[in-house]
């Protein structure tokens, strides 16, 4: 019996209450590994810097918190949620994530410009995908 997305949300959900960085799981000849961002310090990187534009290490990215489709634009409407240039506040939705009827909404960590759109749209996600970069507004 194949693994559903609802399970493997509720397993990260899990795995990010418990503090448990991850977890695998072999049945009947699958196989599922879950693997948790740590929060920690980080290393200014070139890949980080042309993702962002900026030099300085520190990336306001918004990640896809589930694993699904990504979604540029509401399902009922033709256009997108944001677009480079635009001033977004924070938590505001710059996306969404498709798991089978189901649209989770991608959230802006922070209030800025949206810099660019990182995920193409219709593109398969996981967890801790970027979706969108933000850069501040000052």
């Amino acid at each position: 019996m194949p693994i559903d997305t609802t399970d493997i949300e509720r397993l990260a959900q899990i795995l990010e209450r418990s503090g448990v960085a991850s977890i695998e799981i072999e049945e009947n000849g699958q196989s599922l590994k879950l693997v948790m961002e740590t929060e920690g310090p980080t290393v200014p990187s070139p890949a980080l810097a042309a993702l962002t534009g900026r030099s300085d290490g520190v990336a306001n990215v918004a990640k896809a918190d589930v694993a699904g489709i990504f979604v540029a634009a509401h399902p009922s409407r033709t256009k997108p949620f944001v677009e480079p240039g635009q001033a977004i506040e924070a938590g505001a939705i710059v996306g969404l994530v498709k798991i089978g009827r189901l649209y989770v909404p991608v959230l802006s960590p922070a209030a800025g410009i949206v810099d660019s759109i990182v995920a193409e749209a219709g593109a398969t996600v996981g967890y801790g995908t970027p979706i969108v970069s933000v850069r501040s507004a000052a």
